[in-house]
């Protein structure tokens, strides 16, 4: 079971870099069906949210989150058929060398207590799909924000690198000190209706610091292999991915996850959510500062 999560994980990884840098080999959709039309011979098929029919060959895996498969009877699938959230409709003479796994609302019951009875591995496993839920969600509302707000998202990515003990030092400021401001707000009638605001402005802030961190952490990993300035959405993209690989380290990934998003927090707090730039300026970033996604 590890190891088919794992698999299904490059595979998405892979699927999604394929997409950006506009290769054929791969096919990546979001909120769209996809069809793989009889003849074509296709390396890997995502779609989230999007039914996939395959009439073609399809050289590596299926893979469907939100959505149903069909397999035509034209349908050859060298790797593995994954659908969570819809069902596998497979015609008669559709070949499938790997393995075809379904999780839906009618069998999903049945899908957990089968892995819970492997004790930890089988918690491993309900943590792993949980992760990768959370994982989609955020990735989605990241590409959102930075095509929305790039300038913001640059500005607090700035700070980070440029203030790196002071905005610490902010982020731990404002973890120790929401649960007491929540507190003294209750203390007045008008203070509790104002206890939704703050809570929504906490977790704006930390969803917005964790965006900036990831695209300063893909640009770090751009110029470590000496590769050019990338567009926002790309290095964004590739630092998210790295953070969310990271959490996975037994023992300090969890922490590494922490700590990105203390800074990212108080990197917000300390630029007013991108309002007010750092007194330094990181080489280059009035150049590529405010450049989007093509």
């Amino acid at each position: 079971m590890k190891k088919t999560f794992v698999a299904i994980m490059l595979i998405i990884t892979i699927a999604f870099a394929a997409n950006v840098e506009a290769e054929n080999a791969t096919i990546f959709k979001i909120g769209e069906d996809l069809t793989v039309e009889e003849g074509a011979r296709i390396n890997h098929v995502v779609a989230i949210n999007g039914q996939i029919t395959v009439s073609g060959t399809v050289e590596g895996n299926v893979i469907a989150i939100g959505n149903s498969i069909v397999l035509t009877r034209k349908a050859v699938v060298r790797g593995n058929v994954f659908t969570f959230g819809g069902v596998i409709v497979r015609g008669k003479g559709a070949e499938v060398q790997g393995t075809i796994t379904e999780i839906n609302s009618s069998n999903i019951s049945d899908v957990i207590t089968r892995v819970l009875s492997d004790e930890w591995e089988g918690w491993s496993w309900v943590f792993a799909i949980f992760s990768l839920t959370i994982f989609f969600s955020v990735l989605i509302i990241t590409i959102l924000i930075v095509i929305l707000i790039p300038k913001p998202i640059r500005v607090i990515a700035a700070s980070i690198q440029e203030e790196t003990v002071k905005i610490t030092l902010w982020g731990l400021l404002g973890i120790v000190l929401v649960v007491p401001l929540a507190l003294l707000l209750t203390i007045s009638v008008i203070g509790i209706v104002l206890i939704p605001l703050e809570m929504i402005l906490v977790v704006s802030a930390g969803l917005l610091g964790f965006i900036a961190m990831s695209q300063l952490l893909g640009q770090k990993l751009y110029a470590l292999f000496k590769r050019p300035p990338q567009p926002i959405i790309r290095e964004t993209f590739w630092g998210l991915v790295v953070l969310w690989l990271i959490g996975w380290i037994p023992y300090i990934g969890w922490m590494v996850k922490v700590l990105a998003l203390m800074m990212g927090l108080g990197s917000v707090i300390y630029t007013r959510f991108g309002s007010h730039s750092p007194k330094k300026q990181q080489p280059g970033i009035k150049e590529t500062a405010f450049k989007s996604a093509p």
